[in-house]
């Protein structure tokens, strides 16, 4: 019945999440169309991120369809588990960058225009999958930290030893969320400062602006980690006992509930970022209108040549 369930999950993960980010990438990429930022190009780079986590969940859908076929040779296993956990580690160091990007934006509102972003964008993209793609590979790039008695049931601590989870509990994901906590608790105490200074200087209602545009770009920011602590803690956590304690016997719950919840998150981003990113928000219901008015086309033409309406969708300015 849990294989059952976990299959039935496993699917409706890979056909929700490759659409759902699909639509973030391209309502994003015409954002950057008209207002071209570093931002978006973090949240376009989260979104493909997370794409990739859903790929991820079609061959892992077809696995257990096929009843852990794949799973047998420990390379391919390993190869599995780095192509899940590579995406995965990206997506939290892309969190790290958009709310780094947020911070130096409120924290120095009228020099970040000034900022060169073009070539600090680039590298740090570059050194964001580089990273990512070291510690997701390295079980293949360091056999030493591989199973020596794979049994052929395919999970990361079947097939990978406890240390190779301690370096991605401690040495990626532990540092970026202090990181990322610290980076809110300081803007928290600047807009707390904000609030203060907006009674009193008027003159400066334009930076006090710009500053607030910004804090609320960090709230969404605030609510895609507390997603992503929610979604893959547990499996951190539970990962972190299993390896520590070897009375326990928590390798089931990991490979099945524990990591498929780690899994919405890259459902659970593209949702957040459609609620409460207005940009995001009306450039989606755009598309989906502009699908929805292809579906009708037809009839509206057969309408007009009656005589009896002329019209369409409004078109939204700057459209």
């Amino acid at each position: 019945m849990v294989n059952i369930l976990c299959t039935v999950l496993h699917s409706l993960l890979s056909c929700l999440i490759p659409p759902a980010n699909l639509l973030v990438i391209v309502a994003v990429y015409q954002l950057m169309r008209r207002q071209p930022g570093t931002g978006y190009i973090y949240i376009l780079n989260l979104a493909t991120a997370d794409l990739l986590v859903g790929v991820m969940c079609i061959s892992e859908a077809l696995d257990d369809i096929l009843d852990g076929d794949f799973d047998r040779s420990k390379s391919f296993c390993l190869l599995r588990i780095a192509m899940s956990m590579t995406p995965c580690i990206g997506s939290i160091l892309t969190l790290l960058l958009i709310s780094l990007d947020r911070y130096l934006a409120v924290r120095l509102p009228l020099s970040y225009p000034t900022l060169p972003k073009k070539m600090p964008m680039v590298l740090s993209l570059i050194v964001l999958w580089m990273l990512s793609f070291l510690f997701g590979h390295l079980p293949l790039i360091f056999p030493s930290l591989q199973q020596s008695n794979y049994t052929g049931y395919c999970g990361l601590l079947y097939a990978a030893k406890s240390e190779y989870l301690y370096t991605i509990c401690f040495g990626i994901f532990a540092p970026s969320l202090l990181v990322l906590v610290c980076l809110h608790v300081s803007v928290g105490s600047i807009a707390y400062l904000q609030h203060k200074q907006l009674q009193h200087a008027c003159a400066q209602a334009g930076s006090l602006r710009s500053r607030l545009r910004h804090f609320k770009a960090l709230r969404t920011v605030l609510i895609v980690i507390i997603g992503f602590g929610l979604s893959w803690g547990p499996y951190l956590v539970g990962g972190t006992v299993q390896a520590a304690c070897s009375s326990c016997n928590l390798s089931d719950m990991l490979k099945d509930a524990l990591f498929l919840l780690g899994e919405t998150n890259s459902l659970i981003n593209p949702l957040i970022y459609a609620l409460h990113s207005k940009d995001i928000r009306s450039h989606l219901a755009k598309l989906l209108k502009c699908r929805a008015r292809r579906r009708v086309k037809p009839l509206a033409s057969n309408v007009r040549t009656v005589g009896s309406w002329d019209g369409g969708w409004p078109e939204a300015p700057g459209s």
